[in-house]
């Protein structure tokens, strides 16, 4: 008898949907065909014809732990991904202590061992003083290395081009792989100095602080870089047309690009009003950019859509409306990428195929964990996420499995919403919460 037999679904394998159905056994997939080839589950499920996607891999969470667990921890967070069927997620390393030690690295991971839903793999934060540890970060079992001007208020010297050439060389050396960000500091810093020593405080004066063209320079720079040096790299928070120009000249295939849910859906006209919950480190751009940014999802240019779910308190975010520079930038994403981006399938504006390839299949490579992840084949985890393409659902904040009970999106129209989600075949969800804290595994990347 196999663990679980999903009947009358349709499957996405091989790039298109099939009418079939899988058996799973010892968190594997050992068959896919129609019923009657299917062994006998302990568990069988019938999928009244709806489908059956692989679970997403996210690349870009914050689940704030440790150090910020009244916005998030990783058990909560882990809930609002496995919701919005998310089944394994790359942390930041931006906590407090900042994970830029050995020691502070293995202090997380014996936390979220403890916590987490889904598997899961954490980012180091490299530094001009740690580069000398990347060889013991990867022997615990860290693969990506995040680059980041400063870090609870301490510069990480990473703003010295020399310094982040050598960051590259080393994380290369070692087989690794970059977390790069798409932001000429100098250029950044200096307009924020001038916006707020003009008093400028308002949402559309925090949103001029990023201009455009300290994306693109930065998006220029490192690629140059990374080519340079043949690291493996990954290009994030990508949400201006100048930088899609620059990635048409520049990227090369040792550089994968992600997007972002809020460059895709949200803007600085359209939704101004927003004000601090809309508030992002890179910030919102105009509607002509996320125009853009679709297209380049569609065609392939960017590889990858990433949440980056970055909660704060309600308590936190308010602060903004009076002085947006009291407001910590972020918002909470995981759970709600998903139903929006069905939501674009069923418009038209994006395929199937193409939210899969982006959601599971190029982050699963990108990671090095296809096919075991990212996919539906046989000897594949079975991470997997049953979706009712056709069911309508009212985005509310209150109705959210994280922490932080607000959402952008409050009241958005979605049509599309994950209704199972499985991770190596253990039922996580069903409308309500199943999984167990520490079910979830440790990535090897």
């Amino acid at each position: 008898m196999t663990d679980t037999t999903i009947l009358n679904a349709r499957v996405f394998t091989g790039g298109a949907l099939t009418e079939c159905g899988i058996s799973i056994e010892d968190e594997k997939i050992t068959r896919i065909g129609k019923d009657p080839h299917l062994h006998p589950g302990n568990t069988v499920i019938d999928a009244h014809g709806m489908i059956l996607l692989p679970g997403l891999v996210d690349l870009h969470v914050h689940f704030r732990d440790p150090g910020a667990t009244h916005k998030e921890d990783f058990f909560t967070g882990s809930c609002a991904a496995i919701a919005g069927g998310v089944t394994s997620v790359l942390d930041e390393p931006n906590n407090t202590p900042v994970i830029d030690t050995p020691e502070a690295l293995r202090s997380k991971l014996e936390i979220i061992k403890r916590k987490s839903l889904v598997d899961y793999s954490c980012s180091v934060a490299l530094n001009a003083w740690n580069l000398n540890s990347v060889k013991e970060f990867r022997s615990l079992g860290a693969y990506c290395f995040a680059e980041f001007d400063e870090l609870g208020d301490k510069p990480t010297g990473l703003t010295d081009a020399g310094v982040l050439l050598e960051a590259m060389r080393c994380v290369k050396e070692e087989g690794g792989m970059m977390l790069l960000n798409c932001r000429e500091a100098k250029i950044v810093d200096k307009a924020i100095r001038d916006i707020r020593a003009a008093g400028r405080n308002s949402f559309d004066d925090y949103n001029d602080s990023f201009p455009h063209v300290a994306e693109a320079v930065a998006a220029a720079e490192r690629l140059l870089m990374a080519e340079d040096i043949g690291v493996k790299a990954h290009l994030r928070e990508i949400s201006t047309h100048e930088t899609l120009g620059v990635l048409n000249c520049l990227k090369k295939s040792n550089v994968s690009t992600e997007v972002r849910p809020d460059h895709l859906f949200l803007n600085r006209v359209d939704h101004a009003a927003l004000g601090p919950l809309a508030e992002q480190w890179t910030p919102i751009r105009r509607p002509d950019d996320s125009r853009e940014m679709l297209k380049a999802l569609n065609s392939g240019l960017i590889d990858v859509i990433a949440s980056d779910h970055a909660p704060h308190t309600m308590k936190e975010k308010k602060l903004g409306y009076k002085n947006i520079w009291s407001s910590p930038p972020g918002i909470p994403a995981v759970e709600t990428m998903l139903p929006l981006l069905l939501t674009e399938v069923n418009k038209g504006t994006l395929s199937l195929a193409r939210l899969v390839e982006a959601s599971s299949i190029n982050p699963a490579k990108i990671l090095g964990v296809y096919p075991r992840k990212g996919c539906i084949q046989v000897g594949s985890d079975a991470d997997l996420v049953l979706v009712d393409i056709k069911k309508e659902k009212t985005i509310r904040g209150k109705e959210l499995h994280g922490k932080t009970k607000w959402t952008p999106y409050e009241g958005w129209k979605t049509i599309g919403e994950p209704v199972l989600t499985f991770v190596r075949g253990i039922l996580m969800y069903d409308e309500v919460i199943f999984g167990k804290p520490g079910q979830g595994k440790a990535l090897h990347c």
